[in-house]
């Protein structure tokens, strides 16, 4: 065991600890300083970039999106082989590439919408620009962010215990809570009588599922936080195989089956990133096989992404040709990554008056049910945009807008700027964090988790749409700390360090 009492390394661990509080004081700082500026330089009109909407496919904008697609891709793909540690952060930005390939297909997937393809593929190259600044200044953010924490030294605060002690509480609470999970998203369905994947209407039936109050709330919880329970109990699996034939492996199965009986595809997406980055986190796997994951990973996103959107709206497509081809085909061009589509769609009929944060407040208020306080549904990002476009919200789930959507729709370009440096500093506080405890054995899945849970909390800030999965995600991440950490018996709580194993030493 590499792992010893903290006072045997007491004179050689410096007193600087990796901490949030600077990054915390940075983006209050930054916003101070950036709301007096924009409405002083005019930045926060989205009027400035209207002029960016043009007939065709521009040149420009092609080469843009190209160039957005590789970065996004590449990038992270770098950072993950260097540090041999996969990422959320790196597997959502290659999710985003994925996304973007959608410019490409818009003479395609636009005039799925009658009437208003034509001014969908005006608004294209407005889409494309708005994330390459966004995605710029978030990558510039980032990487003086992850520079400044590993130039200053800082170290990881060391575990008050042995890392068993800790997940010997954490395997209880993800059985207890994975339980609960899986009763509050399979009641649903069962009080309603339906099955959203099997219904002819899958939408229509999900409406149905969740029309009360109560079930909707708990629902959305339940959603939330099943990546991580799902993705906790897999590891447990990993550790000791044997565990896929007890109650670990039938309850982690149990919940992305029933998950899955929703049709609501997203925390199945979610579950796969949480689990490979905790498996990364664990155990050291060779670069190529990293790469291999990487891209096999995407591959595999895109093609569960049409193969599940056939199965909910025509099944007889499935015997037509190559199931793989057919999926991946039915990913691109049809409704499914179909971001980039959507807020063209919305751009083309958004009049440019900034929403001066009104979803950024339904965000905020996303915890709170509908019954309460029913101005929710009027600040909520999906909703608005599905009024924009001039559809009614009671018949749809909502729109995404891209990655920087929200942020312009808002804020105008400074929001795109200030969405930027914001996600930036996160991202690269976090990364930095993964990074240092993946040198660390023996590993600790309950530090590991958190850490996860906290890189995504951070991405509903770039779709308040999700909101509703911060505050479900915050509220666990408490339970955690207070079932796990503050159970450990007081004479156990000895300060212990992690120490790094051998194979570790040098990397990032």
């Amino acid at each position: 065991m590499n792992f010893k009492p903290d006072s045997h390394l007491r004179a050689a661990r410096p007193a600087l600890l990796l901490d949030w509080r600077p990054t915390l004081f940075v983006i209050i700082v930054f916003i101070a300083a950036l709301v007096p500026l924009a409405a002083w330089a005019g930045l926060e009109n989205p009027a400035l970039f209207q002029g960016l909407m043009q007939s065709g496919s521009p040149t420009w904008a092609r080469f843009l999106a190209g160039g957005c697609i590789v970065t996004l891709f590449f990038l992270p793909l770098c950072w993950v082989t260097i540090s041999r540690t996969m990422d959320l952060f790196a597997l959502f930005l290659a999710q985003n590439a994925l996304l973007l390939c959608g410019f490409f297909f818009l003479n395609t997937t636009a005039w799925r919408i009658e009437h208003v393809g034509a001014s969908i593929i005006q608004a294209g190259p407005l889409v494309v620009a708005i994330n390459a600044l966004g995605f710029a200044v978030l990558f510039a953010s980032m990487g003086a962010t992850y520079f400044i924490a590993w130039i200053s030294g800082a170290r990881i605060p060391p575990l008050r215990a042995d890392p068993s002690a800790y997940d010997d509480r954490l395997i209880w609470l993800l059985r207890l809570a994975g339980v609960a999970v899986a009763l509050v998203i399979a009641l649903p369905m069962a009080a309603s009588g339906t099955i959203p994947l099997l219904a002819d209407d899958p939408v229509e039936a999900r409406f149905a599922m969740i029309q009360s109050d109560v079930a909707r709330a708990l629902y959305h919880a339940g959603t939330a936080v099943l990546p991580f329970l799902a993705g906790g109990l897999l590891m447990f699996v990993i550790r000791k195989p044997v565990r896929v034939l007890g109650f670990d492996g039938w309850l982690a199965g149990g919940i992305i089956f029933i998950q899955i009986l929703t049709s609501n595809r997203l925390p199945i997406a979610i579950t796969l990133f949480v689990t490979l980055t905790l498996a990364t986190l664990e155990r050291r796997w060779p670069r190529f096989v990293l790469v291999v994951v990487f891209g096999a990973f995407l591959v595999l996103f895109a093609g569960l992404s049409g193969f599940t959107s056939i199965l909910r709206q025509d099944r007889t497509m499935l015997g037509s040709g190559n199931v793989v081809q057919t999926s991946l085909q039915e990913a691109f061009l049809g409704d499914n990554l179909i971001d980039v589509r959507d807020a063209a769609w919305v751009m083309s009929q958004w009049d440019f008056q900034p929403l001066d944060g009104r979803t950024y407040l339904g965000g905020l208020t996303a915890m709170l049910p509908s019954g309460v306080f029913p101005q929710k549904k009027e600040w909520h990002l999906g909703l608005t945009a599905i009024r924009i476009v001039g559809w009614d919200p009671e018949e749809h789930f909502g729109l995404r807008i891209t990655f920087f959507g929200e942020s312009f729709l808002n804020f105008g370009p400074a929001g795109v700027i200030g969405l930027g440096v914001v996600m930036g500093c996160l991202f690269g506080t976090l990364l930095r964090l993964l990074h240092m405890i993946s040198t660390r054995r023996p590993p600790c899945l309950h530090y590991s988790l958190k850490v996860v849970i906290l890189m995504q909390m951070c991405l509903p800030l770039a779709n308040t749409s999700d909101a509703f999965t911060f505050w479900a995600m915050a509220v666990f991440l408490i339970i955690q700390w207070v079932w796990v950490d503050l159970g450990i018996p007081m004479k156990k709580r000895e300060n212990y360090s992690f120490i790094p194993a051998p194979h570790a030493q040098g990397r990032l």
